[in-house]
């Protein structure tokens, strides 16, 4: 069976891979991957971070969508691990670590840990820029070596694909409510975050449970532990966790109007929805669009493409399933 280091060893060999022109998407690895209709460059010009872990896990012995997820998609990247639980909060040599503006859905660019240590990550990575100095490039010239903080707000998570001799069943399952072994601080995403949020609001915070510990999230902990006389520090440790866990039941919500069913929209429309539309479409990789208000030929392309990643009716248009899978 293939093992972390034979991938790692396919990701080292394509470093210093450029852009052919730069700024095209062309480049061997979506050669290899194949053709995406409705992309410049006769198909082959899409982002190609995801296709590039894909091709180094394939190449390396992997089976496609078995072992790891085989698509150009870091969205459906994350959704293969959750489905088959290998999605980690924590970093292996070997992972495919994900990065985020916010949530899952903006989900936007993944790269290949080649090692971890105590304080980072060192990352291969495709469709990127040279260091994490520059930020988290998901729309970079070629394939480079980067050294990420582990406290890199950026980071979502990180996929780990199905490798030789691998075991990763935790000691004691987290119960969901009690303190999990680890601070959990600003910064940080998941079902630990969701918990703290949902036991925060039924001692009076009105958190969005939304899984990420932005700031707001951090505010409502220091609030909560000035309440109950604890180290005010906005981080989430064992005293704070079994604080937090003497009033578990959370307080009703209180009922909110559904909002009003947005109008589906379509080649030739225009104004301020449809901006909302293309601007969220370029967040998750569709570069080809520019910003605007008018919608055009190439935004249906766009909207068609991720109504097939979503496995949703491809029509081009956009309709209440397709606001819902772009997070609109």
């Amino acid at each position: 069976m293939t093992t972390a280091a034979q991938v790692i060893a396919q990701a080292r060999a394509d470093l210093g891979m450029r852009e052919k022109p730069p700024g095209s998407n062309l480049v061997p690895i979506t050669r290899e991957f194949g053709r995406i209709p409705g992309y410049p460059g006769g198909g082959y010009g899409y982002p190609w971070c995801a296709a590039a872990t894909s091709i180094w896990c394939r190449t390396a012995g992997l089976k496609p969508n078995a072992d790891y997820p085989h698509t150009a998609s870091t969205i459906a990247q994350y959704n293969w691990a959750k489905t088959n639980k290998q999605w980690h909060a924590a970093p292996k040599a070997g992972d495919l670590v994900l990065y985020s503006k916010g949530g899952s859905a903006g989900i936007y660019h993944v790269e290949l840990v080649e090692k971890v240590s105590a304080s980072s990550i060192t990352t291969i990575g495709g469709n990127t820029s040279g260091s994490d100095g520059n930020g988290i490039q998901g729309e970079g010239d070629g394939c480079y070596r980067k050294t990420v903080s582990l406290g890199n707000h950026l980071i979502y998570g990180y996929v780990r694909p199905r490798y030789a001799g691998a075991s990763d069943a935790p000691d004691e399952p987290w119960d969901g409510k009690s303190y999990p072994g680890h601070l959990i601080r600003r910064g940080d995403h998941g079902a630990e975050v969701k918990a703290v949020q949902q036991l925060l609001n039924t001692f009076g915070a009105k958190l969005a449970v939304d899984a990420d510990f932005g700031p707001s999230t951090e505010q409502a902990v220091r609030t909560f532990q000035r309440s109950v006389r604890l180290t005010v520090d906005g981080v989430v440790g064992k005293d704070t966790w079994k604080a937090l866990a003497a009033k578990p039941k959370a307080a009703p919500q209180p009922a909110t109007k559904a909002p009003a069913a947005s109008p589906v929209l379509k080649v030739g429309d225009s104004g301020p929805e449809v901006k909302r539309a293309r601007d969220r479409l370029i967040s998750l990789g569709y570069s080809y669009l520019k910003p605007g208000l008018k919608w055009g030929p190439l935004q249906t392309v766009a909207v068609m493409d991720a109504q097939a990643r979503h496995r949703l009716k491809v029509t081009g248009q956009l309709d209440a399933a397709t606001r819902k899978a772009l997070g609109l």
